[in-house]
């Protein structure tokens, strides 16, 4: 089975690293497209992020590792793939307001009461 040029990209490109190898099988199979692939290699390399954290600092906390990559790296892998790009243009243009939501955010304190 042949994968196109633009999916092999999007699973193959630096510098997230690779998906586990049964999540991208997935992929090739089912001829995803290659945003979505990127999209899913962008919250796997999340999950490492905040897997690494948490073994750093609380590494009493059990966690089937693999379990979760898998899950970040197919999350979105059954959705129709019109529905996906629909929904991938709406997040498009919430994210060109994200600035200003987290900078409304990061004016309150984490803990306490603003006086």
């Amino acid at each position: 089975m042949t994968t196109p040029p633009g999916l092999h990209q999007a699973l193959t490109d630096p510098p997230p690293p690779p998906l586990p190898r049964r999540a991208e099988e997935l992929l090739r199979e089912l001829d995803a497209p290659p945003r979505l692939a990127a999209h899913l290699r962008a919250v796997h390399d999340a999950a490492l992020d905040l897997l690494s954290w948490l073994a750093d600092h609380h590494p009493e906390v059990a966690v089937d590792r693999e379990a979760v990559l898998f899950g970040a790296a197919t999350h979105d892998i059954g959705k129709c793939r019109q529905v996906f790009m629909d929904l991938d243009d709406l997040l498009t243009k919430i994210a060109a307001t994200a600035d200003a939501r987290l900078a409304f955010q990061n004016t309150y304190p984490v803990t306490g009461f603003v006086a």
